[in-house]
């Protein structure tokens, strides 16, 4: 009879301490070793592309948003969805414009599809798909991209990277797939053919293949029981080597699994149940039966050199297989390139002879790139304990033999060993190219750990950490730190990732395990804040600043600077380290470099995305109001171009008027805030300094209506006295008042100022001949003569301000921009432009404060200001114009805004060119720099 368990102390005590504890079993990593995949995908638009866990289906979501969106499949999937599978692969270009998935067959053939982006980064189209044979499914994918990436150097300039991978100059998309069957296919898509056309070439035989040569079916190798079908693959693209005229090559690694043939397991079932008397002399011919270890992992990874090559007419595939890498450990679970560019020459050093000339290697110190392929293996021995964990680095490099060839070889020159933890998953990490240095993110989960005891148990623990390893040795990177992987309490063992893809910026990874889809922050150096001169250094900053060169999108950035335990004092220093780089690289003449209205419209994104994480409701409205401001900083721009665009010789073009009318009510209405807030300081603002007080701070004149008792009580309140600040004092910091002292935003309001005046000026001249001219001029005449303000006397102030402006230091100009509001070193300029546009005629005060609108209702309705500008859920962010319900409209992820842009713009029968060519730069992107998504989604 079996004892009472109840009676049991010890067991009892494992009761309880496994209440208290969690344990990892190595079933709960055996998923790992079964290559099950849950495929991920991260856009350059920060667009997260995962597979339906049961349905052939990809789901999207735009981070760090909240809209999500599926992606449609082709009608041979959605006619039929039980015959396929979820998809194993995705894949998105780097341009963000085409997305390619492959769905597997459940006895059937496989379907890749490819997708083309819209407008809008939740509108995928169809560009054509095709079947897959059984054994010829696809087990990975990737785009071939012609872009350079960019990097910063230390003194904060970008420059780009040597080219990385082939270059096809007449093909967009060009894709590259890795099957089953060891073969590498390429499909392009002309730019100037209507289909899709591939090559394919074996990669586990040389072969040479091109567009104008007859292909011919390879069977892939077989083996007397079993056939070899490659299970995983890795594209590897080396950087250019600059000096020599070396050929654009890349590599592909594979491993393989042996599966029974067909004709194996069709014997072996037809003979299943003979009891071993032959009936005939036939016994000899049966093939034998199924040997269960030819299911097995071939423990070597192969590797092949590709080179895709274009001639001017047709393009070329060469492929020569390489000496595989044999490794003992039984279980691969990850590996992967990494490549690391060579260093650039000095040319404050560069020899004025050619090196030929001199007879002499003087290049020679130049180091040459290095490509490393990195694994990682999982031996669960008996499967009586967790399995062990190893690390290895091989470095692939190239060898000149006497003969010519350009072979290569494999060189081990990492291995770790990791137990008692156990690595997941692998993903490349940061590249420092000022230092050469290149790493790899693991994820390690712990074997065990403490559950939290008391009675606010969290809903997360953490069970493991993410670590940059540098590479080659594979050793724990000093620099950086190790951030948490946090998994739910109920499941804290048995859901671990088995995919990772990085964000745009390397910043964050999206991991997707059997059960959810989690985002982590990648390991960061530990570089805190220091003098102005080093800000440009920083993490957050070198990555803002190549996210805008790059134009990429940065809501990574600005998700990291958003979390309550980045300091306030981040979002400043990340601002100004990315203009100190913006002022080098416009000293050095760089191309293609961003502008300061890109600067401006990160500032929206992080603004917006610091409020909506914080708990504070003042620090709340602050951010609010900085967002605010910044996105009028990029309205008062764009505005400009579209009266720019829309100007003639004589005039302005005349078919848009009510589209200029309707900029032209966005500008005067953020005038008069902008003058509202000049004349509560001028009127409240005493002429002579109290140094007493906060200078930052405007105390009130003393006037007569103080001496009621009412008012006197309530300014010598507890409450007032407290914060030591008057109701009526105004701060010289408001975020609006940056467009009177910052050059660049005082140039551009006074060059849309001249715009609205000259096009009132315009207007007024003319002749109404028609209705909807009447109309026009009408309108234009009312909105400026109850503005209470005179454009040409305002324009004229803001003109003398601007050598004044920009006369005031650089570093000081540039601490304003990073933190939204006049600094200390602006205030004197700023009051001395607050006194000249307050005493001028530029201003009615009664206009501009007292609206026909407003004594409709009385005085009791009567405010200082209505909703600020650019709230109005009603108005076009772009266009500035009413949104029609009826037509479908854009959201922008950046701003919020939403926008109708991209109609027809009918005046009496005709189209307007010039207000078509501006509307169409934002059909892509916001006026912020923020992508558009479906405003009905």
């Amino acid at each position: 009879m079996y004892p009472d368990a109840r009676n049991s102390p010890s067991k009892g005590k494992a009761k309880q301490a496994d209440a208290q504890n969690w344990h990892s079993h190595w079933w709960d990593f055996h998923p790992l070793a079964d290559n099950l995949q849950r495929p991920v995908a991260w856009s350059n638009a920060s667009t997260i592309f995962t597979a339906h866990p049961s349905q052939p289906l990809i789901l999207g979501r735009s981070f760090s948003s909240s809209k999500q969106f599926l992606i449609v499949s082709p009608d041979q999937i959605l006619n039929n969805p039980a015959a396929y599978e979820p998809p194993n692969v995705i894949t998105v270009s780097s341009n963000d414009h085409w997305l390619f998935a492959y769905f597997p067959g459940r006895d059937c053939d496989g379907v890749g599809c490819l997708w083309q982006r819209g407008y809008t980064i939740d509108k995928w189209n169809i560009r054509d798909y095709w079947a897959c044979e059984r054994g010829a499914g696809i087990v990975n994918a990737v785009f071939v991209s012609a872009q350079r990436e960019w990097v910063t150097c230390p003194d904060g300039s970008t420059t780009r990277l040597a080219q990385c991978g082939p270059l096809t100059p007449v093909s967009n998309p060009t894709l590259l797939t890795v099957t089953q069957a060891h073969q590498l296919n390429v499909y392009f898509l002309r730019t100037y053919a209507s289909g899709v056309k591939s090559l394919t070439c074996p990669l586990v035989q040389a072969c040479y293949i091109a567009e104008n040569m007859s292909q011919v079916a390879h069977d892939p190798p077989r083996g007397p029981k079993t056939s070899r079908l490659c299970s995983a693959a890795s594209f590897g693209f080396i950087f250019n080597d600059r000096t020599r005229l070396a050929e654009s090559v890349f590599m592909v690694a594979m491993r393989s699994r042996r599966y029974p043939l067909s004709d194996t397991l069709r014997a072996a079932s037809d003979n299943s149940h003979d009891l071993g008397l032959s009936l005939d002399n036939q016994l000899d011919e049966r093939p034998p039966l199924l040997d269960w270890n030819s299911y097995q992992e071939e423990q070597m990874i192969e590797l092949c050199e590709v080179k895709l090559r274009f001639d001017g007419l047709c393009m070329s595939v060469l492929t020569a297989p390489l000496s595989p890498i044999y490794y003992p450990a039984p279980c691969l679970t990850n590996f992967m390139f990494v490549s690391v560019p060579g260093s650039k020459p000095d040319t404050s050093t560069s020899p004025k002879a050619s090196p030929m000339k001199d007879k002499q290697p003087q290049r020679g110190q130049l180091e040459l790139p290095m490509t490393y392929l990195v694994a990682s293996f999982l031996d669960f021995e008996e499967y009586a304990s967790l399995p062990k964990s190893r690390i290895v680095a091989y470095s692939i490099v190239r060898v000149i033999p006497p003969n010519s060839k350009i072979p290569w070889a494999a060189r081990l020159v990492g291995d770790r060993s990791l137990s008692p933890r156990i690595l997941t998953v692998v993903a490349p990490g940061s590249l420092s190219v000022a230092m050469r240095k290149a790493t790899v993110v693991v994820a390690m989960t712990n074997p065990g750990g403490a559950l939290a005891r008391g009675a606010a148990k969290p809903k997360e623990i953490p069970v493991g950490n993410l670590f940059a390893l540098q590479l080659p040795d594979l050793s724990d990177d000093p620099d950086c730190d190790h951030p948490s992987i946090l998994a739910p309490v109920n499941r804290t063992s048995s859901d671990c990732p088995l995919s990772i893809f990085t964000s745009p910026n390397k910043l964050l990874a999206c991991a997707v395990s059997m059960l959810q889809t989690s985002v982590y922050i990648l390991p960061r150096a530990r570089i805190t804040s220091g003098s102005k001169d080093t800000l440009h250094q920083l993490p957050l900053a070198q990555a803002l600043t190549v996210a805008l060169q790059s134009r990429r999108s940065t809501a990574d950035i600005s998700h990291i600077l958003s979390l309550p335990s980045t300091p306030a004092t981040m979002l400043h220093d990340t601002l100004f380290g990315t203009l100190t780089s913006y002022e080098v690289n416009a000293r050095l003449g760089t191309a293609n470099s961003f502008s300061m209205a890109d600067v401006m419209g990160a500032a929206v994104e992080i603004y917006r995305a610091r409020a909506r994480w914080t708990q504070n409701e003042d620090e709340k409205e602050r951010y609010l109001m900085l967002s605010r401001n910044a996105l009028n900083v990029c309205s008062v721009s764009a505005c400009s171009a579209a009266f720019e665009n829309c100007k003639e010789s004589e005039g302005y073009d005349l078919e848009p008027v009510w589209q200029l009318i309707s900029l032209s009510t966005w500008v005067v209405a953020f005038l008069e805030d902008l003058m509202k807030e000049c004349v509560f300081l001028a009127d409240l603002a005493d002429p002579t300094p109290n140094t007493s007080l906060n200078s930052n701070e405007v105390m009130p004149k003393q006037e007569p209506m103080d001496d009621n008792p009412f008012l006197r009580n309530w300014l010598t309140s507890p409450s007032q006295q407290v914060t030591n600040q008057s109701p009526h004092s105004v701060s010289l910091d408001t975020p609006i008042l940056l467009h009177l002292v910052h050059p660049l935003f005082l140039s551009n309001l006074r060059a849309v100022v001249f715009h609205v005046s000259s096009f009132h000026q315009y207007l007024t001249s003319m002749t109404a001949k028609r209705e909807n001219s009447q109309f026009a001029r009408d309108t234009m005449l009312d909105l400026v003569n109850s503005s209470g303000l005179d454009l040409k006397v305002l324009e004229d102030i803001l003109s003398s301000a601007i050598p004044e402006a920009s006369a005031i230091p650089v570093e000081e100009v540039m601490a304003s921009f990073a933190e939204g509001h006049p600094v200390p070193a602006q205030h004197e300029q700023l009051k001395k432009t607050i006194r000249s546009l307050t005493t001028s005629s530029a201003i009615d005060r009664p206009r501009l404060f007292i609206k026909s609108s407003d004594l409709v209702d009385g005085f009791a309705n009567l405010s200082v200001s209505n909703h600020p500008v650019g709230d109005d859920p009603g108005m076009d962010v772009v266009t500035k114009g009413r949104l029609l319900t009826q037509k479908p409209g854009l959201l922008c992820l950046r701003c919020g805004g939403r926008s109708q842009v991209g109609g027809e713009v009918m005046v009496a029968g005709h189209s307007s060119p010039r207000w078509k060519i501006w509307e169409r730069m934002w059909a892509a992107r916001c006026i912020c720099g923020g992508s558009w998504v479906n405003g009905n989604t």
